[in-house]
């Protein structure tokens, strides 16, 4: 049971902005043969104006408003928090979160004919037409006509932290003059800017209960606008987003949320949420999985092992993972994900597409290039060498599913933990990526996974285990540029001894690595004075075949339910500290963040088991090598 807050909410302010044609947003992707500028276009080619563009000009506006505005006339109740609300820039390479979110403004109506405009450039000394400056612009918006674009501000906070943003958005919207590109020969005047709505919804306050819930709980997660979560970028400002969320991203909106809440960034109020005690103190021991995008209603997708092969021959997949040596398929050499070609399931929106199959119950994600450039303050201009760009996700309404495990929290504190946590989550999240995008979160019972586990062994007591998750498995401290095969192969060889505490044998594998770190985890992590040691993982999708000297059922459901442990070479290696409840301060790759998941004995329908008892009936013509 809850009851009103009456001191937590989240607001949406409802804006509308009307302009006078004509006027331009620009767009980064190309247009029609012909146009050298088009406008800008969302992906249900919806012509919009960027939230990041408002935002920019209300930051603008309420600056201007206090210089314009002299000390003995200021008003009471004007004071932009403009660092808190906006942004700032990072100190020490530490991101700094800002409390508003503003959605891109989308053109009300129909889309207006296209038309097009022509510009110039002047040769300076001879006064006439210079040569090769000729310009076509996209310009659908007549000049005189009035165009009205419908916006939201998502933010958290306090009530009366809402009630003082709401005042001074207000005021600087209606200080707007112009919007977009050209301006300065009457471009994007603004007509009108007005507040139409704003709702308010409370959190609810946590009630005690006496419920134990069950220690595994689903989730699903809808973002509300496109989002940027970056993986590894050859290019230092290009940002590729993932379509896989983290749990550690997921954890982080917690968290971002939580504070702005108590308003923690005003610097003002110190308030640890007193009805929330259970879940600040066990908020560490919270796992919540990867958020994979399903296609399939409450069922969790699933990365399909590195072991599988194909032929040249036939479109289906066999799995050699139980195999103990290679061999030929058909008389043909099989050939593994790296070398296979594209066909219509395949998936091109994840790393290793190939290991996301559709039947899988991966889904397909669309994306979009945002081309972004910091701004010149003194000149109020594009600055110079600050051109970066955001590929961003398009939701869509689609879902992702995670799971949260309450397992490492006692039983006497669980529910409360959980009851805390769904009331705090109750109205959404903020803070998603690079985008800072507001999502909703819902608790489901256990979402079950697309291909089922079988945590039972296999003839012969063999386990085979697939990373679902990337993983920091074993101390990389005996391998270097003249190391091989073997090395590796100790490595995991000592991984898998150590987490069984010896009663599992590493037969084989198949495996990536990769390695992750870079400055500014550097800085934020390791910078303790001793030397940077990037981070050595195990991609998802990497198989192991374990075999076990003796039953290790529950040690495998243990696994199943909580994620591989960090080895205790890991430990010493990346010197994570004495304390395993505090290692995410020094490594995001901790279970509790999601990483280590795995899956236990996957058998698809459509994918063939090979193995060395029947390879007379499968491998027709197959000779061992």
């Amino acid at each position: 049971m809850t009851k009103e807050n009456t001191g937590m909410q989240k607001t949406i302010l409802h804006i509308l902005l009307t302009l006078r044609g004509p006027l331009l947003t620009q767009s980064s992707s190309p247009g029609q043969l012909g146009l050298d500028v088009v406008i800008a276009r969302n992906h249900k080619n919806q012509p919009y104006i960027p939230g990041t563009l408002v935002s920019g000009k209300i930051r603008q506006a309420m600056e201007e408003l206090q210089n314009a505005i002299e000390n003995e006339n200021k008003p009471d109740w004007f004071g932009p928090e403009l660092n808190n609300w906006l942004g700032q820039a990072s100190e020490n390479e530490v991101a700094k979160t800002k409390r508003l979110f503003f959605s891109d403004f989308v053109l009300n109506g129909d889309d207006p004919s296209t038309l097009t405009r022509y510009r110039i450039k002047i040769d300076s000394k001879r006064g006439s037409v210079d040569k090769h400056q000729l310009a076509m612009i996209e310009s659908p918006f007549v000049s005189g006509e009035h165009y009205s674009f419908s916006g939201q501000v998502h933010f958290f906070s306090s009530r009366a932290t809402s009630e003082k943003i709401n005042l001074h958005l207000k005021a600087a919207i209606k200080w707007l003059s112009h919007l977009g590109a050209l301006r300065a020969i009457g471009f994007g005047q603004v007509e009108q800017a007005d507040v139409t709505d704003i709702e308010m919804h409370a959190i609810l306050t946590p009630k005690p209960t006496e419920t134990l819930p069950s220690n595994r709980i689903g989730l699903c997660i809808q973002p509300a606008y496109p989002f940027c979560l970056p993986g590894k970028s050859g290019i230092t400002n290009l940002f590729e987003s993932e379509s896989i969320i983290p749990g550690a991203a997921i954890k982080g909106c917690i968290a971002t949320t939580w504070n702005h809440l108590l308003d923690r960034q005003s610097g003002r109020i110190n308030n640890d949420d007193i009805d929330r005690i259970e879940l600040r103190q066990n908020f560490s021991k919270l796992r919540i999985s990867h958020a994979f995008p399903s296609h399939i209603i409450n069922k969790r997708s699933v990365v399909a092992p590195l072991s599988l092969v194909k032929t040249a021959k036939e479109s289906h997949c066999y799995d050699v993972a139980r195999l103990n040596g290679p061999c030929l398929i058909d008389g043909l050499a099989p050939d593994f994900a790296v070398d296979w070609k594209d066909t219509k399931e395949t998936l091109k929106d994840y790393p290793w597409p190939y290991l996301r199959f559709k039947d899988w119950g991966w889904d397909s994600m669309e994306s979009e290039l945002r081309i972004r450039t910091a701004i010149d303050r003194e000149q109020l201009r594009s600055a110079e060498n600050d051109l970066f760009a955001y590929e961003q996700i398009i939701p869509d309404n689609k879902r992702w599913y995670s799971e949260l495990d309450l397992s490492q929290i006692d039983q006497q504190s669980r529910g409360e933990v959980l009851e805390q946590l769904k009331t705090l989550c109750g109205q959404g999240l903020i803070g998603l990526g690079k985008t800072k995008t507001p999502l909703q979160i819902h608790f489901t019972d256990t979402i079950q996974p697309v291909v089922a586990n079988k945590p039972k062994p296999i003839d012969n007591n063999l386990w085979l285990i697939t990373l679902q998750t990337d993983t920091l498995l074993g101390s990389p401290e005996t391998l270097d540029e003249a190391g091989g095969v073997k090395e590796l192969c100790t490595m995991y060889q000592q991984a898998w001894h150590e987490i069984s505490a010896g009663k599992l044998k590493l037969l084989r594998y198949f495996a990536r690595q990769r390695l992750s770190g870079g400055r500014h985890r550097q800085k934020l992590m390791q910078n303790r004075g001793n030397s940077y040691r990037p981070w050595l993982l195990t991609e998802a999708g990497s198989v192991f075949v374990l075999q076990g000297k003796e039953d290790i059922t529950d040690l495998i459901a243990l696994w199943l339910y909580q994620g591989l442990p960090i080895t205790e070479a890991a430990v010493q290696w990346y010197r994570l500290g004495d304390n395993p409840s505090q290692y995410w301060q020094y490594t995001p790759f901790v279970p509790e963040n999601g990483y280590g998941e795995i899956a236990v004995n996957l058998q698809a329908d459509n994918v063939i088991q090979l193995t060395d008892a029947d390879k007379i009936e499968y491998i027709k013509n197959g000779v061992d090598r």
